[in-house]
């Protein structure tokens, strides 16, 4: 079974995920995240305006956006509801408040590293979790630079 996930397709990876206020916060995140050696395509940024995420991720993450075919009303009007049950569960709540979310798979280092790097970060709600597989990743043909 393919699915658009760089997580295994299969059986799914270890996530970390943290909430920042603003987005200087979550920019500066970002660079942390790549200065520690985290690969772009590990890295995915949710916010409830598209456009701001797409911006936020530049060519340091990628968005689930990408992943879809096109923007759909549905999407603008519920931005959580393409997302993950499990990310929705978690992040719901502030990405309707206004603010960026931050998820990392952990496939190159591990989970408790990650999070202890978006503690330094100063994120809130930093959490791991075993994610099924999701459209919240660059897909494996994309796993090179972008």
């Amino acid at each position: 079974m393919s699915v658009q996930s760089y997580l295994p397709d299969v059986a799914g990876g270890m996530v970390v995920g943290g909430v920042f206020d603003d987005d200087a916060a979550a920019g500066a995140a970002l660079e942390l995240l790549r200065s520690s050696g985290i690969r772009p395509q590990d890295v995915s940024v949710l916010a409830s305006a598209r456009a701001r995420a797409e911006r936020l991720a530049g060519d340091r993450a990628w968005t689930p956006a990408r992943n879809a075919a096109g923007p759909s009303l549905l999407r603008k009007l519920m931005p959580a509801a393409g997302l993950p049950a499990e990310v929705k569960r978690r992040y719901g709540e502030p990405l309707r408040g206004g603010k960026v979310v931050v998820l990392i798979a952990a496939d190159g280092q591990p989970a408790d590293t990650i999070a202890a790097l978006l503690d330094q970060a100063k994120a809130t709600l930093v959490e791991q979790w075993w994610q099924s597989p999701a459209a919240l990743f660059a897909p494996p043909d994309l796993a090179g630079p972008f």
